[in-house]
């Protein structure tokens, strides 16, 4: 080989070695020194162990190794019936957990609690109103002189349901009956405020009853669901971003899995639930198909899932502010933040 051979080969070869050395040097500049390292989160249910789509995203991550994927380690935990997960997430023992919109936007407007909503599950609300079929309600407006029931509070939503069809809770006697579905079968009351992803199944299958459910949303009332929600403070943390983006990645492939498959996101989902008394799987199915449901809309569709428009949020805070739920109005900007989203779905 001649000399000249030889010096062309060895420039060709120091200059391949400088591209790759620039290549990785940019791609450490842009991804940071810890992008692969391994990160841990907490995570914290607002309730109890079941389907719902927020709870069965993680369940579904962690199962199918979406979160390994992720080279994040996520400590997944219940709040149960306490609502500890409020507080625990502004004192940063929680970093992400979920609340309904509407919770989200009255504790932080009347509060000052810094939440910040990352994700939305529920493209409407969580509630409906649930009658017997003997009871000759068809609409909203036979509201009218019937005996209401409510759940600790008269939700700013019904107010505007009961509105657009010319009533006010003084039209009505307006019951407090807590959590047992049962009050309706016997009549204590003749329209009962049902959770729609579990209630109207214990009506229907458990307790044998023929029901109608009205929803808010179907009047032209703005209602939202479920959100993720962290705080400021976690956010102001490039680690804390890091680990958010990544949980953010692994559970909107989990949602888009559980879409695809519902069946293998409830073998997931057992997994994670009580084994005492044995879950009624059946149940749980319900749960998420309501929710996955509700879940997708002409939006999701066209930016993809989890997504949502601070003019969604405004609308609901409208509502809210109307109807005196909120002491003041909100800054959107600061409670929401889309850009991890924007960025996944890119």
């Amino acid at each position: 080989m001649s000399q000249m051979s030889v010096s062309i080969r060895t420039r060709l070869l120091l200059s391949l070695a400088l591209i790759a050395g620039l290549a990785a040097a940019i791609s450490v500049a842009c991804s940071g020194d810890d992008s692969d390292d391994a990160l841990t989160m907490t995570y914290m249910a607002g309730f109890k162990e079941q389907a719902n789509l927020p709870f069965v995203a993680v369940y579904v991550a962690e199962d199918q190794g979406f979160f390994a994927d992720e080279n994040l380690e996520v400590e997944i935990q219940h709040a149960g019936f306490t609502g500890a997960h409020k507080g625990l997430v502004l004192s940063g023992e929680v970093d992400i957990t979920t609340l309904p919109a509407s919770e989200m936007l009255q504790i932080r407007a009347n509060t000052g609690a810094p939440y910040v909503a990352v994700m939305l599950f529920g493209q409407r609300g969580d509630f409906g109103y649930a009658v017997l079929d003997s009871s000759g309600i068809e609409s909203p407006a036979d509201f009218a002189g019937r005996d209401v029931g409510f759940k600790g509070i008269v939700q700013a939503e019904f107010h505007a349901m009961l509105s657009a069809h010319g009533l006010t809770t003084d039209d009505m006697n307006m019951i407090d009956v807590g959590f047992n579905p049962v009050v309706l079968v016997e009549q204590q009351v003749e329209v009962y405020p049902v959770f729609l992803s579990n209630e109207p199944d214990t009506l229907s299958r458990n307790l044998n009853q023929e029901i109608t459910v009205f929803e808010a949303a179907d009047y032209g009332v703005p209602t939202l669901g479920v959100v993720y929600l962290v705080s400021e403070e976690f956010l102001e943390d490039e680690t804390n971003r890091e680990k958010l983006t990544r949980f953010l990645r692994a559970t909107v492939r989990a949602f888009e899995f559980s879409v695809d498959d519902p069946a293998a996101a409830i073998e997931s989902t057992a997994k994670f639930l009580p084994e005492d008394p044995p879950p009624d799987l059946v149940h749980e199915r319900f749960i998420l198909d309501v929710e996955i449901e509700n879940a997708l809309s002409d939006l999701t569709r066209a930016n993809g899932v989890g997504w949502f428009t601070q003019q969604q949020f405004r609308a609901l805070t409208d509502v809210l502010l109307e109807y005196e739920a909120l002491d003041g109005d909100i800054d959107l900007e600061a409670a929401l933040d889309r850009s991890f989203l924007e960025d996944i779905h890119q």
